[in-house]
């Protein structure tokens, strides 16, 4: 792709482009820093199953969800994802950052223990500090550091780490931790934000495709990537969806999900748990294994598992980032520089994110603009 070029129709998104083009600065680019991993955000089977919901429930739910914002259609999710997960029950929220927030705000009391992996996610950091336990923060990937923080006092003994990594694209060691707090007597979380809809059956997750679903305390998804939609949900058993219902706060005081997000929720479920949806994983996860080959190939210091759609080319300095970034863009591919807090300093990165819906032909105009 020449520098002051268009983009070549060999590479144009089919139909205009949807979810996979953006328009900067006057010019057209091929998005590769969307966690749409599965072109479900502009399929008109979701957006229309939103705009069923906001035609018979309104635009939004009215109030929080003690009050007289509970709405059928958040039931209707509420059972569906519990059918999906195989859990008891299952919780809605406007946003993961609320959920992992409520979920550990209502379980972690005083005197309790929670550890917690190095890189988890900021709402994770958040609701461990908001929490009134104790906190231990682990190594990422050292089990024998899990041992020791999970070996720590506590009245009640928690662990969580997520799914899938969304800045390096590794899976969780959820083996290892649940044997771990299975030896101490304790209980685990699962942050499956960027896994649902990836992994697994029907896309349930990292947890299930390792068979251990049932085994997690709680699992956390969110509608914003897989899904195509907004929101999320905590998956558990009725007794902890009750007990977060009455003590997690940022359920308590927040206005429900609204109506539209929901309906759009739960008719990406349906294409999640169909044939259409292994289908889409399969795309996804050959594209990722094409890019990060390619990538690999041209000698670039690349993170993450072979299959994820996670894709973190690692570039050092937030100078080296940013200009690589300004250099994709210039090529017409958007992807954006990763930098601290988000990173620790000197691992400054582009991470690309696929979607099961980019070509063959969109991968390799990404290896042609960075490595060429």
């Amino acid at each position: 792709m020449g520098s002051e070029s268009e983009l070549p129709e060999h590479v144009r998104p089919a139909g205009g482009g949807g979810t996979l083009l953006a328009r900067i600065e006057g010019h057209d680019a091929l998005v590769f820093c969307s966690n749409d991993y599965l072109g479900l955000r502009g399929d008109v089977r979701v957006v229309a199953g939103g705009v069923a919901a906001a035609e018979r429930y309104g635009a939004g739910s009215g109030s929080s969800r003690l009050i007289a914002g509970s709405l059928p259609i958040h039931r209707a999710l509420e059972e569906a994802i519990a059918d999906w997960m195989g859990t008891e029950a299952a919780l809605v929220f406007p946003s993961g950052y609320q959920a992992n927030i409520a979920l550990l705000g209502a379980l972690v009391e005083r005197g309790d223990l929670l550890v917690s992996d190095s890189l988890n996610h900021a709402s994770i950091i958040d609701g461990a500090r908001l929490a009134h336990g104790r906190r231990f923060v682990v190594t990422h990937g050292d089990p024998s550091a899990l041992r020791r923080g999970l070996a720590k006092p506590g009245k009640t003994r928690f662990a969580v780490l997520e799914g899938l990594y969304s800045m390096d694209g590794d899976r969780g060691a959820v083996a290892d931790w649940l044997d771990a707090t299975r030896a101490a007597g304790a209980h685990l979380l699962v942050d499956e934000a960027h896994a649902i809809g990836v992994f697994g059956p029907e896309g349930r997750g990292v947890a299930a495709e390792q068979g251990l679903g049932d085994a997690c305390l709680a699992r956390v998804g969110t509608f914003g990537k897989s899904f195509g939609s907004h929101g999320a949900f905590v998956a558990c058993s009725s007794v902890l969806r009750d007990l977060i219902v009455n003590r997690g706060r940022t359920y308590i005081f927040t206005t429900g999900l609204p109506p539209f997000s929901a309906g759009a929720a739960l008719a990406a479920l349906q294409i999640l748990r169909s044939a259409e949806g292994d289908e889409r994983r399969a795309r996804l996860k050959r594209s990722s294994r094409r890019l990060r080959a390619a990538l690999n190939h041209a000698r670039l210091d690349v993170l993450g598992d072979e299959d994820s759609p996670i894709v973190p080319v690692v570039l050092g300095s937030e100078e080296a980032a940013l200009r690589c970034s300004e250099e994709l863009l210039r090529k017409r591919v958007f992807a954006t520089a990763i930098r601290p807090p988000t990173v620790a300093p000197g691992t400054c990165r582009v991470r690309f994110t696929l979607s099961s819906e980019h070509s063959d032909e969109m991968v390799d105009a990404v290896v042609a603009a960075i490595a060429g």
